[in-house]
Formats: C-alpha cells, sequence, structure tokens
C-alpha cells in the first residue's frame, strides 16, 4: 500500500511539473511569435490556439518534449544536445501539423518555401532554430525552472493545477468545435443544434479570423 502510494505521489508530480510546463510554454510561445511578428511587421498578430486566453500550443508541446529530452542530457557534448533539441522540435512541428490537418482539415504554417522542408511541415531552418531554442533553455530557463517545480509541490498548488487543467481541457474542446463549426460555415452549411448555434454567435469568422490568423482550410 505505501508502495502504491509513493508511485500514485510521483507520478501526480510528474503530471504536474509537465502540464506546469506545457501551460507556460504555450503563454511564452505565444509572446515570441507575437513579438518576432512586431519585429518584422511592426504589428501585432495573434497566434494563438485557443479561443480563451494566450496559448500557442504547439510551443507548449515543445515545451513539454524539450523538457522531458534535457532530462536524459546533462552531461552531454553541446553538439548532441544542439542535434537532439532540432530533431525534438522539428517532429513536434511535424506531427502537430499532420495532426492539424488530418484533424481539422486546415494548416497554420507552410515551409514549403524553405530548403530542406518535410511535406512544408518542417523544414532544416525551423530545425535549426528549434536547436537554438533548446540550448538557451538548457543553459538559461531549466535549471531555475527545475528549482521552481519543487516548490510547487503543496497542496494549495496541487488544486491549482487540478483547476487550470480542468480550464485547459475545456478551452481546447471548445476551441476544436469553434474550428469545427468555423469549417462548415466556409462550407456554408447551417448550425444543426444549439451547441452550434451558440459557437456561431460567440465565435464568428471575424472572431476566428483574428485568432488563427495564419490558418487556412485544405
Amino acid at each position: 500500500m505505501q508502495k502504491e502510494k509513493s508511485l500514485a505521489r510521483r507520478l501526480l508530480w510528474e503530471y504536474e511539473e509537465l502540464f506546469w510546463v506545457f501551460f507556460f510554454g504555450s503563454i511564452l510561445g505565444f509572446l515570441i511569435e507575437g513579438l518576432w511578428h512586431i519585429v518584422l511587421t511592426g504589428e501585432w498578430v495573434d497566434h494563438s490556439a485557443t479561443v480563451v486566453g494566450p496559448f500557442c500550443t504547439v510551443y507548449g508541446v515543445g515545451a513539454v518534449a524539450v523538457f522531458v529530452v534535457a532530462k536524459f542530457l546533462p552531461r552531454r557534448s553541446l553538439v548532441l544536445q544542439f542535434l537532439a533539441f532540432a530533431i525534438t522540435g522539428g517532429a513536434v512541428e511535424y506531427f502537430t501539423s499532420l495532426f492539424q490537418e488530418r484533424t481539422f482539415g486546415s494548416v497554420s504554417w507552410d515551409y514549403s518555401s524553405h530548403t530542406l522542408n518535410l511535406g512544408g511541415r518542417v523544414s532544416g531552418q525551423m530545425a535549426i532554430l528549434w536547436g537554438f531554442l533548446g540550448m538557451v533553455f538548457v543553459g538559461l530557463i531549466y535549471p531555475t525552472l527545475i528549482r521552481l517545480l519543487k516548490r510547487v509541490h503543496t497542496q494549495r498548488w496541487h488544486v491549482f493545477c487540478v483547476a487550470c487543467s480542468v480550464f485547459m481541457a475545456f478551452n481546447l474542446i471548445v476551441s476544436a468545435s469553434a474550428i469545427f463549426r468555423w469549417r462548415e460555415r466556409a462550407e456554408a452549411l447551417p448550425p444543426s443544434n444549439k451547441w452550434e448555434a451558440y459557437l456561431d454567435d460567440t465565435y464568428p469568422d471575424s472572431v476566428m479570423e483574428y485568432v488563427y490568423s495564419d490558418m487556412c482550410f485544405r
């Protein structure tokens, strides 16, 4: 019984660590994308993947992947670390793009003009960028993050994590529903129930085009 409790507690801690990395990684990615667009064009563009809140989830998933990989590379050579992060980030982008296209029939980025691209989903340039971001993460963020995560194993943080997890799950479900309904409207399909009518009223095309400014349907 004691071993089972210890295992359950360990699994809970690991889930909380990964959740917070995803949560704050998504927010950081949202800010990075927006600031980068300001540098390029002088204008802020919303790059959120959810209809509520500043969450660019591909960065959140990437942050989790880099976080997990970083745990296994504390004493590896810099070259090996760079390659590991480049491959990890590239894989995240590729499979996220594939999932989005297969699930929603849409894409949010296309690297077809880049050299060494794979179906426009990932490219050599972006993989290199992921490698650099991973190195920055390990060198500047990872040590501090580990110390902070050790401090959140309290009852108050457990409750807060549960609340944020429920919020994110609900947010992702509503966001996915709004995207599906957005596509149906593009095909001139009327709402078939009260939920779809609610989505039409709350998240019309103007809202969706602002939130998902880079998304296009195929």
